[in-house]
């Protein structure tokens, strides 16, 4: 599908208010009769039944949009409906570069810095692994950019801490926490200290194990804010606010690359059944570091924008 096609088809869907003739026969459709979907010559079953309103026929747009590959997502915060060509995004926001060469030394991949894989790769790796996952991309790319913090990286961070944002752990979907923020082993009392973090955009719930964010924008950069504490000595970027609750309490610099988060940020980042030690670990690139390097970023390097 070429990008102008692609456009025109972003457009019907978005109105949802799409011709009759371009989903049925118009001579076969009356109000007391069935409606009819079919794409590319194959009819699909809808939850809804599509309707026709002063001549225009109104059909759900899910299925319109994934009959059609594309991703479908619901924004609760802005209350919208965001649809995504898997194969190409349309670029409403700004660029990143498309192709970055892939550091020979990953020892030397810092967690500050600008982000090198795509918006697209990352968005393919991520419905590779799980086609319902929310899309979160854009707003690790963005919010990342605001605290100088590779947004690609945190994203495939998230991406194993959330086992591809099936979650199944301790944390729960429903808690837009995608980095185990306030998730200690014990569940909360309820009462736990914010530490100065916004108490209308981050809670804790009793019983429940970690932090409550009011939106995914809000746990993205909680994420965010965190590695930030580990990164850099310097204040929250002007105009922001604390939205992670333990930012106060990360021993600030001490982690200026990926690979220090081993025994830092994840204890005692290695697998204690193969290794005597972190740095027995480390040396067979087997860290918590490690993990976020090689087993999710740099895949994202083989789906197509981005170049090792």
């Amino acid at each position: 599908m070429n990008r102008s096609s692609l456009l025109w088809v972003l457009v019907l869907i978005v109105f949802f208010a799409v011709s009759a003739s371009f989903f049925t026969n118009l001579s076969s459709v009356s109000a007391e009769q069935l409606i009819k979907i079919y794409i590319d010559g194959e009819e699909i079953e809808t939850d809804v039944q599509p309707f026709i309103v002063d001549g225009r026929t109104m059909v759900p747009v899910r299925f319109i949009s994934e009959g059609l590959g594309m991703h479908v997502a619901w924004d609760e915060q802005s209350r919208s409906v965001i649809i995504t060509s898997k194969e190409m995004a349309v670029d409403l926001q700004p660029e990143f570069p498309e192709k970055a060469d892939f550091p020979e030394n990953i020892e030397d991949i810092s967690i500050m810095g600008e982000s090198l894989a795509s918006r697209e790769d990352l968005k393919a790796i991520l419905w590779e692994n799980n086609p319902d996952a929310p899309d979160l991309v854009d707003y690790y790319l963005d919010i990342g950019r605001e605290y100088g913090i590779r947004g690609d990286i945190a994203f495939c961070q998230a991406a194993k801490e959330t086992g591809w944002w099936k979650f199944g752990n301790l944390v729960k979907a429903e808690q837009n926490n995608y980095c185990g923020l306030g998730a200690t082993g014990s569940p909360a009392t309820g009462d736990e200290d914010l530490r100065g973090a916004d108490p209308s955009r981050i809670w804790f719930e009793k019983g429940m194990h970690g932090a409550f964010f009011d939106c995914p924008a809000t746990g993205v950069e909680a994420h965010i804010q965190h590695l930030y504490a580990y990164a850099s000595k310097e204040p929250l970027p002007e105009g922001k606010v604390v939205v992670d609750p333990r930012f106060n309490l990360v021993n600030r610099g001490i982690a200026s690359c990926w690979l220090d988060l081993g025994g830092k940020w994840a204890y005692p980042g290695y697998d204690g059944t193969k290794y005597g030690s972190l740095s027995e670990a480390f040396d067979n690139c087997d860290t918590y570091g490690h993990s976020i390097i090689n087993n999710y970023y740099i895949k994202a390097f083989s789906t197509g924008k981005s170049k090792i």
